[in-house]
């Protein structure tokens, strides 16, 4: 997400759903002209639907240098063990 500031970038997690929106501000002045765009301004938005086996309270979200890190874990399956029978 080049361009967008932490300040800039919403991640909302609603109904299963993981909605990641993020705006990238002009960065030129009124008196200056356009020589080479690396990337666009505007806004991002994607939305992504997800399953019962993510662990939607342990994600979590990292922005570095343009580059988003989303943390999807699983949810950890039961283990097996044994169950001591108490007698009385």
């Amino acid at each position: 997400m080049p361009g967008v500031t932490a300040a800039d970038l919403n991640v909302d997690l609603r109904d299963d759903s993981l909605t990641l929106t993020g705006a990238v501000a002009s960065f030129e002045g009124p008196e200056e002209e356009d020589i080479l765009i690396e990337y666009e301004v505007g806004t991002y938005y994607r939305q992504v639907s997800l399953s019962e086996v993510i662990d939607q309270g342990k994600i979590d979200a990292q922005l570095s240098d343009g580059v988003l890190r989303l943390s999807l874990p699983k949810i950890e399956k039961a283990s097996p063990r044994k169950i001591t029978v108490k007698a009385g």
